[in-house]
């Protein structure tokens, strides 16, 4: 990694530690910014940060310039309920992110930042509270991987984010709710 993006991520991530510490007066309506997960896109040089307002982005060109990008009826139950959501670069450099309740993924494009909501269907558990956590891509697979906090199944879901099928492996919640705020 170049030091300038390692600069940024080290920026972008005490910027965001320093404002969810702010001592002063904060609104009930609005929450301090907290990093939920983090993913460099060392391609394009820049931090995307997942946080509960949505999405900052942080270029290694403009380190002072942060862009947001909130995240139209995404909602998601968190710790202690239940994991994080996740967040995951795919092959262009677009942003995934993942509700831990509900089976939808939100695409924020890495050009125009449009925001697209995807909902999945899933070929099993459509009985169940199915929500994603520990997204990632698998580029060689071209598809990505979660897991459901709550069950604990790993999914494996197209890169058109338009189906989830579930493995028949599974990972106990404990070590998947560990991660916090990591990518």
């Amino acid at each position: 990694m170049n030091s300038i993006l390692k600069y940024a991520t080290c920026s972008a991530i005490i910027a965001f530690s320093l404002a969810a510490c702010d001592t002063g007066p904060v609104e009930v309506k609005k929450m301090p910014a907290v990093m939920l997960r983090h993913q460099l896109d060392a391609g394009r040089n820049r931090v995307w940060l997942l946080t509960r307002e949505g999405v900052a982005i942080y270029d290694a060109a403009a380190p002072d310039k942060v862009l947001r990008v909130p995240i139209p009826g995404w909602h998601f139950a968190g710790e202690p309920y239940g994991c994080l959501p996740g967040l995951a670069l795919g092959l262009e450099g677009e942003a995934v992110i993942s509700s831990d309740i509900v089976p939808v993924l939100w695409r924020v494009d890495p050009r125009s930042l449009a925001v697209t909501r995807h909902e999945l269907r899933l070929d099993a558990d459509a009985d169940k509270d199915v929500g994603f956590t520990a997204l990632t891509y698998l580029p060689e697979q071209g598809e990505f991987l979660a897991v459901s906090g709550l069950h604990g199944t790993i999914w494996r879901i197209d890169a058109q984010l338009r189906q989830a099928h579930r493995t028949l492996r599974q990972v106990r919640r404990e070590k998947i709710c560990s991660a916090r705020a990591s990518s």
